[in-house]
């Protein structure tokens, strides 16, 4: 038995369709935007300051390590060079309530209603990465900022102790780095950014040569 349709229900059976296929993509992009950077956290992380890089004419580096003794190694997710500033970013997949003081040892964090844990202060992992790092290179500390960068779905309840060392969301980043670059202070001399790639271009270079 052939089913015969009229225009009008063909046009509502159709729409109905494109409507139930629109409705899945969206739930899939919206799915995708929230599970992708939670697996792929740095991945993200470096996409985001890639492209800030680009459009700002920054300059970014990724993936550099710190010395602290012969054994013991800090590594630096991405350092992002701006006009004024050097930043310092570190990931960390943080979702949840963070909580504490900037100098506590340990923060707390609640998930849910009944999800408390207590984590170590990511904020110590920078501070202690630019104290190295300052040893090394004699930098200016006003000229060094240390980020760290969790999920979009986290809440920072924390607060600030000036700004050279602060937790953000990954989607606040951008927009915090532009706002720090409009700091009323002088910019970065090209030679001193080029001397202080090569120092660390350098130690990244010999660690490579002495594991070797």
């Amino acid at each position: 038995m052939n089913l015969l349709l009229t225009n009008p229900q063909k046009i509502y059976i159709a729409s109905l369709v494109a409507l139930i296929l629109l409705t899945i993509l969206l739930v899939g992009i919206f799915l995708f935007k929230r599970l992708y950077p939670k697996k792929h956290y740095k991945e993200a992380t470096y996409l985001v300051l890639s492209k800030l890089a680009k459009n700002e004419d920054y300059l970014l580096l990724n993936h550099f390590r710190i010395n602290y003794d012969d054994t013991h190694v800090g590594v630096i997710d991405h350092i992002l060079i701006s006009k004024k500033y050097i930043f310092v970013i570190n990931d960390f997949p943080l979702s949840g309530v963070i909580s504490g003081e900037m100098k506590d040892r340990s923060l707390r964090l609640v998930k849910g209603k009944k999800e408390i844990s207590n984590i170590s202060n990511p904020l110590n992992y920078n501070i202690n990465l630019i104290k190295r790092l300052n040893l090394y290179h004699r930098l200016d500390k006003d000229l060094v900022k240390g980020l760290v960068v969790v999920n979009n779905d986290a809440a920072v309840n924390m607060s600030r102790v000036g700004d050279q060392f602060i937790i953000i969301k990954r989607k606040e980043l951008k927009k915090t780095i532009k706002s720090f670059d409009k700091d009323n202070v002088k910019n970065l001399k090209e030679d001193e950014i080029v001397n202080f790639i090569n120092k660390l271009d350098r130690e990244n270079r010999k660690r490579d040569y002495d594991k070797n």
